[in-house]
């Protein structure tokens, strides 16, 4: 059952206050792989943070009826029912490393896993359990930045969307990074430019990787302006 708009606030303060006690090795840690309770309290945490990113990256996918569409790194599952509602029959599929997250996202989406419309799957981005131009559109938000080298994950991801099919992820742009997201405990970040020639290599035809203006929430709950990248990639 839904939450009502109150219970939604309550969670979300809940979790950033969770969030805030962590140390900043253990808040990477968590951010990159949500485990257990805490886990669950981050992925809450990334919920409330991520929103605007996925809605202009779902706006940006223009998805039509019947289109079957990838999400990496999927969290707590809150937005396949986002991608679910944008058009008819349109398919979800998510991929992410977290059992924790795997698992609570289908109970959440019990539902529409139940109809066979949302499936959610335990597993890395460069070696993913699907089929050639399985899918019409792949995205994700807060992801790419935890690859070392991303070229692997994203040949894999080249490899499963359709020619034509278009890819969108937003990640931390380096100028405006949080004080936790630092190389030691697992961020890599990277400038717009450099995710536009790591696309093309692995490619991507068209690319068009940009700095990008977002309202966020700093760790202490305060409201804050960033800097994300978000990069278009059409296969």
């Amino acid at each position: 059952m839904a939450r009502s708009p109150t219970h939604q606030q309550e969670a979300l303060e809940l979790a950033i206050t969770i969030f805030d006690s962590l140390p900043p090795a253990e808040k990477a840690r968590q951010l990159a792989n949500p485990e257990g309770e805490i886990g669950l309290a981050v992925a809450e945490f990334l919920n409330g943070n991520n929103r605007s990113a996925n809605t202009s990256n779902l706006a940006r996918l223009g998805l039509t009826a019947g289109q079957r569409v990838l999400e990496i790194g999927f969290g707590n599952g809150r937005a396949a029912a986002d991608v679910l509602a944008s058009s008819d029959k349109v398919q979800y599929a998510g991929i992410d490393i977290s059992p924790t997250m795997v698992a609570e996202a289908v109970r959440f989406n019990a539902p529409s896993v139940a109809a066979g419309r949302a499936t959610f799957h335990l597993g890395a981005a460069d070696q993913m359990p699907f089929p050639d131009a399985s899918f019409y559109a792949i995205f994700s938000s807060g992801v790419i930045h935890f690859w070392p080298d991303p070229d692997p994950s994203l040949r894999d991801l080249h490899r499963v969307l359709r020619p034509g099919g278009l890819s969108v992820h937003s990640c931390i742009d380096p100028r405006t990074a949080p004080p936790f997201a630092l190389a030691e405990p697992g961020f890599h970040l990277r400038p717009a430019a450099e995710w536009d020639r790591l696309f093309r290599a692995a490619g991507f035809a068209e690319v068009a990787a940009e700095a990008v203006e977002r309202d966020q929430l700093n760790s202490d709950g305060t409201p804050t302006k960033r800097y994300s990248v978000r990069v278009t990639a059409r296969a």
